[in-house]
């Protein structure tokens, strides 16, 4: 029994070790410049979350510098342009969100996806409109992978 509970509780700490940071809309001010970033393929990466695989990434495409706060710039692509997902073929995400690519202003080389909690392209547009209303953006963890596919772009 006193196995199980170790086993349980690192199985936990495992899955809590890779939570996202959230950030508000509202925290957010403009970015005018003329920075972007070019995608000419599709930048996805997986992460194993406690027993679970999970696929995020950004799509081919233009995405622009239009926010930033404190911590960072928020590069916005078009329309469904993030995606992630636990399952997929050939690293491929089933669930495709608003949202984009984030850059660190205390690290340049640190590029992360972020998209609005519970934008995905398949609800209906009531609850899109509704999750752009409340404006959560969420900005997954850091991954060598995603920042190595962004900067190659660059």
């Amino acid at each position: 029994m006193k196995y199980r509970v170790i086993l349980v509780f690192s199985i936990l700490l495992s899955a809590c070790a890779s939570i996202p940071s959230f950030q508000s809309k509202d925290n957010l001010s403009a970015y005018s410049t003329n920075m972007k970033i070019i995608l000419d393929s599709d930048a996805i990466y997986k992460v194993n979350k406690g027993m679970v695989t999970w696929y995020f990434g950004v799509n081919k495409g233009e995405y622009i510098a239009k926010y930033q706060d404190d911590s960072g710039y928020y590069f916005e692509g078009s329309n469904h342009s993030s995606c992630m997902g636990t399952e997929g073929k050939s690293g491929g995400c089933t669930s495709q969100l608003i949202g984009g690519i984030w850059q660190s202003k205390m690290d340049q080389n640190d590029f992360r996806m972020y998209y609005i909690d519970g934008s995905t392209k398949n609800d209906n547009s009531n609850t899109q409109g509704y999750a752009t209303t409340l404006n959560k953006y969420v900005i997954e963890t850091a991954s060598n992978e995603f920042s190595n596919l962004i900067k190659a772009s660059l």
